[in-house]
């Protein structure tokens, strides 16, 4: 909660309206490999962590996880276009350590967002956050080749292969975890 609070702060909110706000927020612990939030249900809450790493991903069709992307550095996590149209979560959030999380409902959320300008411009980082995460990865996939997108996703996650099992890595690459293979024995070679 030190963290939020800092932030709020950090936002130009009194001492008493943040401590009066933050008691309302209710806490909960996540295991490594629980899940956040499931496909297909409510996405009632956003969550708000210290630290950590969440993958994002969306079961198709078929039944297969299609990894999308790791949020590693920004404190915010949830299905941000279905919580603010209030409608069933289309992607699956899944801890890849140990948490506490910090929930916020909708209104609550958007009685932090309408205090003064700055808490405003927190709701403007958090949707462009969004918008340009997806922006990337579209551009990604269209236009950068498989090798590319690992080194990249290499430079933005130096660790990644020590926390994340290959399989996910290669699914948010949109390729094989036999293609991911032969990338790295690839580069490991040439280095």
């Amino acid at each position: 909660m030190k963290g939020l609070i800092n932030l709020l702060y950090s936002l130009n909110i009194n001492k008493v309206d943040v401590l009066e706000y933050t008691r309302h927020l209710k806490n909960i612990q996540i295991k490594k490999g629980e899940h956040f939030q499931m496909q297909g249900c409510s996405a009632r809450y956003m969550g708000y962590i210290d630290s950590g790493k969440f993958r994002y991903y969306k079961v198709d069709k078929e039944g297969n996880e299609r990894t999308l992307w790791f949020n590693k550095s920004f404190p915010f996590i949830g299905d941000y276009h279905s919580f603010l149209k209030r409608t069933n979560a289309e992607l699956c959030i899944q801890a890849m350590e140990d948490y506490e999380i910090i929930l916020f409902n909708y209104e609550q959320m958007m009685e932090l967002f309408d205090t003064n300008i700055d808490t405003q411009k927190l709701r403007t980082t958090i949707a462009e956050r969004s918008m340009f995460g997806w922006r990337n990865i579209a551009l990604a996939l269209y236009f950068d080749t498989a090798e590319e997108r690992y080194i990249e996703l290499l430079n933005d996650y130096p660790d990644i292969e020590k926390e994340i099992p290959l399989k996910h890595i290669a699914s948010t690459l949109g390729i094989s975890p036999e293609t991911l293979s032969r990338i790295r024995k690839k580069l490991d070679k040439n280095p």
